[in-house]
């Protein structure tokens, strides 16, 4: 994703509404937004951000209604009919998830469609929300995680 292997490739994630203030910035006022916060947390020097792009994505969040249970079951029995589809992450399965439970799902899509045993909506399925990792059923994603790069770390930077 990125032209040599001394660069990175961030995604920065901004909540809002449609139409206010955050929304309605430029796409240059959005990405100075997030390279001087990268800079604020630590993460990144703001100087080294080379570019940007904005994806706006309306609606990004699942709306319940007393209903949607159902109308989920219909949707689901539908696309199982199909062989090489696989869904994931928020808007795919139609949940919330936090964005770990998003790419946890996102793993599994890719290991189902290469023939493994492999679920993306046995993620996050529990009635009360925790971060610990049996409730994310992480017993059933043991290889996965042996796969996962290393955590990110700060990035240090001189004056």
């Amino acid at each position: 994703m990125v032209p040599s292997p001394d660069q990175t490739c961030l995604g920065l994630e901004y909540f809002c509404f449609e139409g206010d203030g955050l929304w309605s910035l430029s796409d240059a006022e959005l990405i100075a937004l997030g390279s001087r916060e990268l800079g604020a947390i630590g993460l990144a020097d703001p100087a080294r951000v080379r570019d940007g792009a904005v994806v706006r994505v309306p609606k990004a969040y699942p709306v319940y209604d007393g209903r949607h249970l159902a109308a989920l079951d219909v949707l689901r029995e539908y696309l199982s009919g199909f062989d090489n589809l696989q869904l994931a992450g928020r808007n795919g399965l139609h949940k919330y998830n936090n964005q770990d439970h998003a790419m946890i799902t996102g793993i599994l899509a890719a290991e189902a469609l290469l023939g493994r045993r492999a679920d993306p909506w046995t993620v996050n399925v529990e009635d009360e929300y925790l971060e610990e990792g049996e409730a994310l059923g992480m017993a059933d994603l043991d290889d996965l995680l042996e796969t996962q790069p290393p955590v990110p770390t700060r990035l240090r930077w001189s004056e």
